[in-house]
């Protein structure tokens, strides 16, 4: 009898046990507050695992962005996602530039397999090497580049996130300590300053969803190279949405799980959601049903609908002004935009050129940035494709052969008396080098020619690595009164028009003297777009010159036709009466 009491009462105790259980199951464990209002964060920094730090706490204790996260978000899903190097690869991206003074390498590579971008393997780059020199321009995830912990605030936290702070943490390899300093919530020491915390240890944070622009142009600005130079900077007109009040996230949307939609023409997210309705087609060329309000409904008055099948809206509304195309630009990512520096140039590495138009993935017409590849690689060999040569690579020989220590091109400079220096010096360290090597610049691969001198590698090896990577532009975009065609096709279709901009005109990396190089450079099919026939546009652009004359002159001869048909036509009737 006792037994059965004992049974029937584990029973009543296992039963709500596991209905609680079934109960909590079916709710999520992370808070919501189901407003749209900005919820202010009064937070508590914790360590790794997940004890909080106080302001008194003697012991010194690191903050961990996860853990201190972890009580409210599904961080586990946040570290993802596009910036976080999850996700499709999609159509090429702005890549990473990897610039050694020591080699003179201007490597463009990305962990994404994007068409002739080089891999962090390529270039023999441990992660170690990428926090220190990309890790202040990647903000952290599961995949990232860097393989740095997500950094939330540097996306979240508005108006009080100071970059260069979190810039300078994490050269000095404190990554983990590097958005808290940025963030002001911890000093350069590790001291957590005590007026920022109340007596429950608590820090009061404005973290948003979207802390508005500034927060992505971090990473994502662009300017003329040197416009300091040039233009001031205050006299370019910012993107028309910005300046309509609009957020970088009005489009450029995700979820918990950081999937970015990108806003391209037929874009597959990773979730499975229509996102066609945010790109610039859904917004504004809706072909069903009108998602977006407000969005304005362009007519293209005048405007041959093949232009709207054949081309990008980016390559009316995007990139430079019609009156400066084809310029040379700076990016965040890979000039350190945000970082204040001296002596800035616009012969800054690398050399990023803006409008180059080719066709996108959706086989329409686009502008695009374009960049040149520079470095050292080992010569294709039978069925082994070329390879570049990871700088840390080339440090021992070039300390050994040329004496570089820290800039190659400082070392090898060409003067007055001998303007061949460079060449022969880079053909004779070519000469040294086993297994065969050659020099990439100028669209180009040179090897060493005799007489200490460089000549282009036989056509007929692989030159992939010497060839452009571009990727499209996408910002800032201009209103239709500042778009190209606003005063009529002239400003496509006429001799003084600069669009578009057909090449990028690489230099080369040193001034090659050798008799049959100039010649080379010049024919150099690498230096022509690929896509873009530049002799019949511009035979077309002088022919278009006499359009309104043709359309005259044709116009005059069909009212002619016109006139002698019916002449005839009453001459009959006269014939048919009589």
């Amino acid at each position: 009898m006792i037994r059965l009491q004992f049974l029937w009462a584990i029973l009543w105790m296992v039963f709500p046990a596991s209905l609680i259980g079934q109960d909590s199951s079916n709710q999520s464990p992370w808070k919501r507050t189901g407003s749209p209002e900005t919820y202010i964060h009064q937070i508590e920094l914790r360590d790794s695992r997940g004890q909080v730090i106080s302001p008194d706490d003697p012991s010194g204790l690191q903050p961990d962005m996860a853990a201190t996260c972890a009580p409210c978000h599904d961080v586990q899903s946040a570290s993802g996602g596009l910036h976080g190097g999850q996700g499709t690869d999609g159509p090429n991206g702005e890549p990473w530039f990897l610039i050694d003074s020591r080699s003179g390498s201007r490597w463009p590579f990305h962990s994404r397999s994007w068409p002739g971008f080089l891999s962090t393997k390529d270039l023999g780059l441990t992660q170690d090497d990428l926090r220190k020199s990309h890790g202040s321009f990647d903000p952290g995830g599961s995949h990232s580049i860097s393989g740095q912990n997500s950094d939330c605030l540097i996306c979240h936290l508005s108006g009080e996130y100071q970059f260069e702070k979190r810039d300078r943490l994490i050269r000095q390899g404190k990554t983990e300590l590097a958005p808290f300093v940025a963030a002001g919530l911890i000093d350069s020491s590790g001291k957590m300053p005590s007026h920022r915390y109340d007596t429950s240890a608590k820090v009061t944070l404005n973290l948003k969803a979207d802390a508005g622009p500034s927060a992505c142009l971090h990473c994502h600005s662009v300017k003329p190279a040197g416009f300091a130079e040039s233009r001031p900077n205050w006299t370019h007109a910012e993107d028309v949405h910005l300046a309509a009040g609009m957020s970088c996230v009005d489009c450029h949307r995700s979820g918990i799980d950081h999937h970015i939609v990108r806003g391209k023409d037929g874009e597959s997210h990773p979730s499975g959601v229509s996102v066609e309705s945010l790109s610039c087609r859904g917004c504004h060329l809706p072909a069903g049903e009108v998602v977006m309000h407000s969005a304005p409904r362009p007519e293209h008055r005048g405007l041959p609908p093949f232009h709207i099948e054949s081309m990008t809206c980016t390559a009316c509304h995007s990139g430079s002004h019609p009156d400066q195309q084809g310029h040379k630009i700076w990016t965040s990512r890979a000039h350190q935009l945000g970082i204040a520096k001296q002596g800035r140039s616009s012969t800054d590495a690398p050399a990023i050129y803006s409008d180059i138009i080719a066709k996108d993935d959706q086989n329409r017409w686009a502008p695009h940035y374009q960049a040149w590849p520079e470095g050292w690689i080992r010569i294709a060999d039978g069925d082994q494709p070329a390879t570049a040569i990871p700088p840390s690579d080339l440090r021992t020989p070039l300390r050994r052969i040329l004496r570089v220590r820290s800039h190659l091109l400082e070392k090898i400079s060409s003067t007055t008396e001998s303007p061949d220096k460079a060449e022969r010096s880079l053909s004779a360290f070519l000469g040294q080098l086993d297994p065969p090597a050659a020099l990439v610049t100028a669209g180009q691969a040179w090897e060493k020619a005799p007489g200490d001198l460089l000549k282009p590698i036989d056509p007929t090896l692989d030159q992939a690595l010497a060839k452009p990577v571009d990727w499209k532009i996408g910002h800032p975009v201009r209103p239709a009164a500042m778009s190209l065609g606003i005063n009529g096709c002239s400003d496509c279709h006429s001799t003084e028009s600069a669009w578009p901009m057909l090449n990028s005109h690489p230099n080369p990396f040193i001034p090659i003297t050798s008799a049959n190089a100039g010649i080379h450079t010049k024919n150099n099919p690498n230096n022509d777009h690929p896509t873009f026939d530049s002799n019949l546009w511009n035979f077309w652009k002088v022919l278009f010159s006499g359009r309104d004359l043709a359309k005259f002159y044709f116009g005059g001869c069909a009212f002619l036709a016109l006139l002698a048909s019916l002449n005839m036509l009453f001459r009959s009737w006269d014939r048919s009466g009589s």
